[in-house]
C-alpha cells in the first residue's frame, strides 16, 4: 500500500513536472506583417534552466547609470558587454559582435537601428541625441561556467540579466512588458548567398517572448532610394559641373583685335632652325603658331622668305585675353574664397612692402645674386602644389576621414565575419565601404588624378609632348558644352511622330512597325547624347583619333552637334581605309605614306590614348561620386535629425541661421558696393570710346572681338616705356598703353581686371577702397555680431534653465534677441553715402589718371604683319601682304636681305628693334650678345616637315580660318 502511495505520489510530481517544463517553455506568436523567415527564436530547452551559471554587473555604479539613462527618456541605449575585462564572444559566426547589444525604446528606437550603422556623424550627431552607450563589466555566479555552455544558453542568459536591466534578481522591466522596449543584437543573415547585417530585436507580447528581423520600414527604404538617386544623377550629369578652364572654345571667341593708331616696325626671321649669330626677341615654335591663321596663311603660300631679316609692320594687334583677365559688368573678383585665393595661391601678397623685397630675393641669398630663383618662384610652387593636391580633394579626404575613424572597425568586422561564413557582400551604394580606400581601383585613381594634374602643370608651362591628352579632354568638353539637349529630346518624339506626318491617319497602322525598328535606337542615341558621361565615353575615342591626325579639322558649325556621331564614324572609316593610300592633290585627305607598322604603332597609340583618358575621367568620377554620396547622405540623416529633435537642436539651429544671415548681410554689401563700381566704369569707358559705341551698331555677322583704347589726342607716345610694343619683360606678350574697353561680337563689354584692382585702390571719401581692407572690416563686423549672439544665446540659456523654460520659447527669445543689430542697423541708422563719390572731382581726377596711366601685356593670338609702308599717311591696312596696289609705296616683302646687308640698314632709334631678347640672361650676357650679333624682334620656327610644299586643303583651310 505504502508502495502504491508512493509510486502515486512520484507519478504525480512527474505530471507537475512535465507541466512546469511545458509552461516554462515560450509560445512565440508570429506579429502581423512578417513571414517565418523574418522570425528567429531563441529556443529554450531545460538544459539551459537548469544550468545555475548566471551573469551579474561586478559594480553597482553600472546599475545606477542605466537608471538616470532610462528616467532621461533615451531611446537607445547600447550595451558593450564584458566578462571579466573581455568582450564576450559567441560560437557562431553569425553573431559577429557578440558583445554589443541594444535597447530599443518604442519605434523611435527601432527605426534608428534600421538606417546605416554611422548615422551618427552621417547626421551630424543628430539623430544620436537620446542615445548613449554604457560599457557593463560582468562576473560568472561560478568562475568559467558561462564559456561551457552553448550559444543558445548564453544569448538566454545575457538576455535574462537585460531584460531585468541588469538587476538579475528582480523580474522584467515595465517597458518591457508593456513592449515598449526591446532588446537588440546584431548578427548576420544568409540571403541567397549573400550576407545582410541587420537587428535581430526580442521583446515581451502578451506574456510570450518575441524575436524579428528589424527591418527598415517603407519610408526609410524610400529616404535610402531617393539618396541612391541622387548621387547616380549627379554622377551622370558630373561632367557639366566641370570648371570652365577645361573647355576648349575656338580661337575667334577668345581673340580680341586692337588696331593700332602707328604701326609697329619690327624685324622678323623665319627658318626651320635657329640661327647662332642672330639674337631674338621673341621667338615662336611651331607649337606656339599652331593657332595663328593669319601668320600660317602667310607662311603656307610662301608669301615670308626663310633664312632671312625681313623688315614688317604690325598695324593690329591680336591679342588672347585668359579667361580671367577680363571682368564683366556682372562678374566681379570679390570674396573671401577669391581673396584668400588671390592672396595666397597667386602670390598677391608679394605686393606688401614687407614681402616684396623678400619674395624678389635669391634663395642663395646675397652671396649667389645671379641664381634666378627667387622665393617667389619657390612658393608660387608650393602654393601650386597645395592648391592641386590639398585643396581642390579636401571633400575626399574629409571622407577618408570619416571612414578610418568611424567607420573602419566596424567595416573589417563584417568582412571578416563574411569571410567565416563564406558569404558574399551586398553592395549598399557606397563603393568606400564596399571596396575599402585602398582597394587597387581606388590607389589607380589617385595615382591617374595627381598624374592628371601633373601633366596639366607641364603643358601650362609648354613642355613638349605634352598637350595631346589634354588637348582631347579639352576638345570632349567643347563638344559636350555645345549640345543642344532640346534638341535631342525631340528626336524621339520625332520617331513618334514621322509615320502620322507622312501617311496621315494611316500612319497608325503601320506606325507600331516603323516604332518597333527605329523607336528603341533614337531613345538609345538620345541617352547617349543627353547623359554627359556616356557621351563623353565615347566623345573621347573620337576626339583622341581626330586629335592625332593633325591634318585633320573640323569645322565649326559646319554640321548639326546630332550627326556628328554618323559623320566622325563615317571620318574615322574612310581615313582607316585610306590610311596607306597616296591621294590625289584635290583632294581634302592629305598625303600619307606609312608601313604597316606605323600604321599599327599610330593606331596603338590612339587606342592607349583614348583608354588613358576615359580612365582618367571615371577616376575622378569615382571619387566625385563618394563626395556626392556623403554630402547627400548627410544632407538627408542631418535633416531627419533636426526634425526629430526639434524641441533639442532648434536654438541651436537658430544661432547658427541667425550668425548666416549676418555673414551674407555684411559681405553681400562688400559686392554690391564693387560691383556698382565695376558698371560705372564700363558705363564711363564706354561712354567716352566713341568708336565703341559706333562699332556695336552693326550688325553681328560684321563684328568680331574688338578691343579699344581710350581717346587722349592731347597726350602724345613720348617715351618707349608708354608706347604699344612688344613686351621688353614677357615673351610672346604685347604691352598695350589704356587699351581698356573689350567687346565681343555679341556686345558686351569688359573691362581688363587689372584696371579694376588698381581703380579699387584710388581712397576718396566716399569711396570703396581697396578690396582688403573693405573685406577685413566685413568681417570685423560679422565678429563683433557674432560675440553679441553668443551673449545672447548663453543667457537665454541660463535663465531658461533656471526658471524652466520650453526650448519654444527659449528659441523665440534667442531668435529676437539676435535679429536685434538688424533692426538697428536698417531703421535707426543713418542712410550711406551710396554712390555720391562719383560725381566728386577729386575721384574723376584720379579715375582719368588711372585710366591715362594703365599698362598690360596681353598674349600674342596672331601676327597679321605686311611689308613697311614709305609713305607714313598711307592707312596701315591697306598695306596688305596678298593685296599691294602700289608697289613702289608697298614694297614686297619678298624684297629680303641677309643679315649682313640688313645690319647696315638698322635704324638708329631703339624703338624700332627689340635690343632684349631674353629676361633669364644676365646683363652682362645681353651686352655681350648686342655687340657680337645683331638683334632680331620675332623669330619664328617652322616644322621640319611642313611648309615644304604647297597644299591647296592647307591653303584653303587657313584662308577660311584667317576669315574668321
Amino acid at each position: 500500500m505504502a508502495t502504491d502511495r508512493m509510486q502515486m505520489t512520484l507519478l504525480f510530481f512527474g505530471i507537475l513536472s512535465f507541466c512546469a517544463v511545458l509552461g516554462s517553455n515560450n509560445t512565440y506568436v508570429y506579429p502581423s506583417g512578417y513571414n517565418n523567415s523574418q522570425v528567429v527564436l531563441t529556443e529554450q530547452s531545460v538544459s539551459c534552466e537548469q544550468r545555475t551559471c548566471n551573469l551579474y554587473p561586478n559594480s553597482t555604479e553600472t546599475r545606477e547609470k542605466l537608471e538616470r539613462f532610462l528616467k532621461s527618456g533615451l531611446k537607445v541605449i547600447e550595451y558593450r558587454l564584458l566578462l571579466n575585462g573581455i568582450p564576450i564572444k559567441l560560437s557562431e559566426a553569425k553573431y559577429y559582435k557578440a558583445d554589443t547589444w541594444v535597447r530599443a525604446q518604442q519605434k523611435h528606437g527601432r527605426t534608428l537601428l534600421t538606417l546605416a550603422f554611422n548615422y551618427d556623424i552621417m547626421s551630424l550627431w543628430m539623430l544620436s541625441i537620446g542615445t548613449s552607450s554604457l560599457q557593463v563589466n560582468l562576473q560568472e555566479s561560478i568562475h568559467g561556467c558561462f564559456q561551457k555552455l552553448p550559444d543558445k544558453c548564453r544569448i538566454q542568459k545575457i538576455q535574462h540579466l537585460l531584460f531585468r536591466d541588469l538587476d538579475p534578481n528582480s523580474t522584467e522591466s515595465t517597458s518591457f512588458k508593456t513592449g515598449d522596449a526591446s532588446i537588440c543584437n546584431p548578427l548576420v543573415r544568409d540571403v541567397d548567398g549573400y550576407g545582410e547585417f541587420l537587428y535581430n530585436c526580442c521583446g515581451i507580447h502578451k506574456q510570450k517572448l518575441e524575436c524579428q528581423y528589424q527591418l527598415p520600414d517603407i519610408w526609410v527604404r524610400i529616404l535610402n532610394y531617393m539618396i541612391d538617386i541622387t548621387m547616380y544623377s549627379v554622377i551622370l550629369v558630373a561632367p557639366l559641373m566641370a570648371p570652365k578652364w577645361l573647355y576648349k572654345f575656338t580661337k575667334t571667341e577668345h581673340t580680341y583685335v586692337a588696331k593700332l593708331n602707328k604701326p609697329l616696325k619690327k624685324t622678323m626671321y623665319v627658318s626651320k632652325s635657329k640661327p647662332t649669330d642672330l639674337v631674338f626677341g621673341h621667338t615662336f615654335t611651331p607649337k606656339d603658331t599652331e593657332n595663328f591663321p593669319k601668320l600660317n596663311l602667310l607662311l603656307a603660300t610662301n608669301q615670308v622668305p626663310r633664312d632671312k631679316i625681313v623688315p614688317i609692320e604690325i598695324s593690329q594687334m591680336d591679342i588672347a585675353p585668359g579667361p580671367e583677365s577680363l571682368l564683366t559688368e556682372q562678374n566681379i573678383p570679390v570674396g573671401i574664397l577669391t581673396m584668400l585665393y588671390r592672396l595666397i595661391f597667386q602670390c598677391r601678397i608679394r605686393k606688401w612692402s614687407a614681402c616684396n623685397p623678400y619674395c624678389s630675393a635669391s634663395i642663395l641669398g646675397s652671396c649667389y645674386e645671379t641664381c634666378e630663383v627667387t622665393w617667389l618662384h619657390v612658393w608660387k610652387a608650393i602654393g601650386a602644389v597645395f592648391f592641386v593636391g590639398v585643396i581642390i580633394p579636401t571633400p575626399y579626404y574629409i571622407r577618408l576621414l570619416i571612414y578610418y575613424v568611424f567607420e573602419s572597425e566596424e567595416i573589417t568586422a563584417r568582412k571578416v565575419a563574411l569571410q567565416n561564413l563564406r558569404l558574399a557582400e551586398i553592395y549598399e551604394s557606397n563603393l568606400i565601404q564596399y571596396l575599402t580606400p585602398t582597394h587597387p581601383a581606388f590607389i589607380v585613381a589617385y595615382v591617374l588624378y595627381f598624374l592628371s594634374c601633373i601633366i596639366y602643370v607641364m603643358v601650362l608651362y609648354g613642355v613638349i609632348g605634352t598637350g595631346k591628352v589634354q588637348n582631347v579632354i579639352q576638345e570632349s568638353f567643347d563638344d559636350l558644352n555645345q549640345i543642344k539637349y532640346r534638341k535631342v529630346l525631340s528626336m524621339p518624339l520625332g520617331v513618334l511622330l514621322l509615320p502620322l506626318k507622312r501617311c496621315g491617319i494611316f500612319g497608325l497602322l503601320i506606325g507600331p512597325i516603323y516604332w518597333a525598328i527605329f523607336f528603341i535606337p533614337a531613345v538609345i542615341l538620345a541617352l547617349l547624347y543627353g547623359l554627359p558621361t556616356m557621351y563623353l565615353t565615347f566623345r573621347m575615342f573620337l576626339n583622341t583619333q581626330t586629335s592625332f591626325k593633325r591634318f585633320v579639322r573640323r569645322q565649326a558649325g559646319a554640321k548639326s552637334r546630332l550627326g556628328m556621331l554618323k559623320d566622325d564614324m563615317r571620318e574615322l572609316y574612310d581615313w582607316m581605309k585610306t590610311v596607306n593610300v597616296t591621294q590625289k592633290p584635290d583632294e581634302a585627305r592629305p598625303k600619307l605614306q606609312l608601313s604597316r607598322a606605323k600604321r599599327m604603332r599610330l593606331m596603338a597609340v590612339q587606342l592607349v590614348a583614348a583608354v588613358g583618358c576615359l580612365l582618367l575621367i571615371y577616376a575622378i568620377l569615382i571619387m566625385f561620386s563618394q563626395i556626392v554620396a556623403l554630402a547627400v547622405q548627410m544632407f538627408a540623416l542631418t535633416l531627419m535629425g533636426a526634425v526629430v529633435n526639434a524641441g533639442a537642436v532648434l536654438k541651436y539651429l537658430s544661432l547658427l541661421f541667425l550668425i548666416g544671415v549676418y555673414a551674407h548681410d555684411a559681405f553681400t554689401d562688400v559686392y554690391n558696393t564693387y560691383l556698382t563700381l565695376n558698371q560705372h566704369i564700363t558705363r564711363n569707358l564706354y561712354g567716352r570710346i566713341s568708336e565703341a559705341s559706333e562699332y556695336a551698331l552693326l550688325r553681328t555677322s560684321e563684328q568680331e572681338n574688338r578691343a579699344f583704347k581710350t581717346e587722349r589726342p592731347d597726350i602724345e607716345c613720348e617715351t618707349e616705356f608708354e608706347c604699344d610694343d612688344l613686351s621688353k619683360k614677357k615673351a610672346k606678350h604685347y604691352r598695350t598703353h589704356n587699351l581698356v574697353l573689350f567687346l565681343d561680337a555679341n556686345d558686351r563689354p569688359m573691362i581688363p581686371r587689372k584696371l579694376f584692382d588698381k581703380i579699387c585702390q584710388i581712397e576718396v571719401a566716399g569711396s570703396p577702397g581697396p578690396v582688403f581692407k573693405r573685406m577685413t572690416g566685413a568681417f570685423q563686423y560679422l565678429m563683433t555680431i557674432v560675440i553679441f549672439l553668443v551673449f545672447v544665446f548663453v543667457i537665454v540659456a541660463t535663465f531658461g534653465d533656471i526658471y524652466d523654460v520650453s526650448s519654444a520659447n527659449q528659441t523665440l527669445a534667442a531668435v529676437i534677441g539676435g535679429f536685434l543689430p538688424l533692426l538697428f542697423r536698417n531703421f535707426l541708422k543713418p542712410p550711406r553715402g551710396g554712390t555720391s563719390y562719383q560725381s566728386a572731382i577729386i575721384w574723376k581726377s584720379k579715375l582719368e589718371e588711372a585710366i591715362v596711366y594703365y599698362f598690360e601685356s596681353w598674349p600674342i593670338a596672331d601676327l597679321d604683319i605686311h611689308p613697311p609702308v614709305k609713305d607714313a599717311n598711307l592707312e596701315s591696312d591697306d598695306a596688305g601682304i596678298v593685296e599691294q596696289t602700289d608697289t613702289s609705296t608697298a614694297p614686297s616683302i619678298e624684297e629680303h636681305v641677309s643679315p649682313q646687308e640688313f645690319a647696315s640698314l638698322v635704324p638708329e632709334n631703339s624703338n624700332d628693334v627689340l635690343r632684349i631678347p631674353y629676361r633669364s640672361q644676365s646683363m652682362s650676357e645681353i651686352s655681350m650678345s648686342m655687340t657680337e650679333s645683331l638683334c632680331v624682334d620675332i623669330f619664328i620656327k617652322l616644322n621640319p616637315r611642313e611648309h615644304d610644299e604647297n597644299n591647296e586643303h592647307d591653303m584653303m583651310e587657313l584662308t577660311m580660318q584667317s576669315n574668321v
